[in-house]
């Protein structure tokens, strides 16, 4: 940590230049004395990813920053109030800190924080930055969350982890045992220190596998921002011998949009089916990652176009949790078909359909973008369609 990144013209600078061509200064002459321009670009580089994912950071003044790779990785701000919402008591320990998002939210919520972390730098980052932000309840420790736990006998109310998913050559990894820690490897030794464990996983690791894997799982949280999902959160409970409880979020910027059902009542359900009526329905990607695809039309009482189609339908218009199109034309699969439409570009979406986006584009020639949506899946019959839509507002 180069304490003169902090000096104030440097950090005017930062906060003038924040559109300057960063490739400019990397070939200019040096700035400032007593560092680079390669860690002043640095600096640049990861406020400007801060200043949607991380406001707060963003508008404090005299925040040091860490590489633009880590701030990537880190929670953002919506992600990291939510899971913090989540848990309350008198100790947490973050085991796996980085940057310290998590951590900061989590210091509103208990009156101890422990903040765990490998790399010596990024602990000091993080130390300096929870002074600048006025937590003052959460203590930096350099070293392994593991190796921590190991040499301590101290139990506390939550332990949080969020396992690296990289491998020692930065390749993304997406099974629990190639994360780093495997927590599947360590839950016995993390539940004889606390009765509750809060896990952060990449958003692709499947769910039925994480369910076998880790047990004792309470509830899944899938959290989507922006119908993007971002990450998924999964709360173990020391004792829980049931089935989990799996609660989707989308924070959108007007809205959050929430769905939770158990495992059973997926299974319970009979779901309706229709050829495309008046309305559209996409649920968003929280949902998609869940599995429900069955509940979610019975609560809502849409019908399903086809089991794998996962777009749903109506004669009027109802509230649902994801995107919703009128319904102009159902037609059959054919470059004839799709120039008889008079549309020279389209939104293009596949579901259950055997041609890509790019396929599609390359044979019909549409350009994208513009207020049309086609959707290319296939009806009950199993024959291939296009459903040409407008959005609609939501009720």
């Amino acid at each position: 940590m180069n304490e003169n990144v902090l000096n104030k013209e440097v950090q005017e600078f930062i906060s003038d230049n924040l559109q300057t061509d960063v490739h400019t200064i990397l070939l200019g002459k040096r700035l400032f004395p007593n560092m680079d321009n390669k860690e002043l670009v640095e600096q640049l580089e990861s406020k400007k990813k801060a200043e949607k994912k991380l406001p707060t950071w963003f508008s404090s003044k005299n925040i040091y920053y860490a590489n633009k790779l880590n701030i990537s990785q880190t929670s953002s701000e919506v992600a990291a109030k939510y899971k913090s919402e989540l848990v309350s008591g008198e100790t947490m320990i973050d085991l796996t800190g980085g940057f310290g998002v998590d951590a900061f939210y989590f210091s509103k919520r208990f009156k101890h924080v422990i903040h765990i972390e490998r790399n010596e730098e990024l602990s000091e980052i993080a130390q300096y930055n929870f002074n600048q932000l006025g937590a003052n309840n959460i203590d930096c420790i350099i070293g392994d969350g593991i190796k921590y736990l190991q040499s301590s006998k101290e139990n506390s109310d939550w332990i949080y982890v969020d396992p690296s998913r990289r491998d020692k050559d930065n390749r993304r990894v997406y099974f629990l045992k190639d994360c780093e820690p495997d927590v599947t490897v360590w839950l016995e030794l993390i539940f004889s220190r606390t009765n509750n464990i809060l896990l952060k996983t990449g958003p692709l690791l499947d769910l039925t596998l994480g369910i076998q894997q880790l047990q004792k799982v309470h509830t899944i949280h899938i959290i989507s921002v922006e119908n993007d999902v971002k990450e998924i959160l999964w709360e173990l409970k020391k004792n829980h011998e049931e089935e989990p409880l799996i609660k989707t979020i989308n924070f959108n910027k007007d809205e959050k949009e929430l769905f939770q059902f158990y495992v059973q009542e997926e299974r319970d359900i009979n779901v309706a089916f229709s050829e495309p009526l008046l309305y559209l329905y996409e649920p968003n990607s929280s949902i998609m990652k869940s599995g429900g695809f069955h509940l979610i039309g019975k609560r809502y009482g849409v019908k399903k176009l086809q089991e794998h189609s996962h777009l749903y339908t109506s004669e009027t218009l109802v509230s649902f949790p994801g995107r919703i199109f009128k319904v102009n034309k159902v037609i059959p699969y054919s470059k004839k078909s799709i120039k008889q439409l008079g549309i020279q570009k389209a939104n293009i979406t596949t579901r259950n359909f055997p041609e890509t986006v790019a396929e599609i584009r390359r044979k019909t020639k549409l350009r994208d973008g513009g207020q049309n949506f086609l959707f290319f899946t296939k009806n009950l019959n199993q024959d291939l369609i296009i459903i040409y839509t407008v959005p609609t507002t939501k009720i």
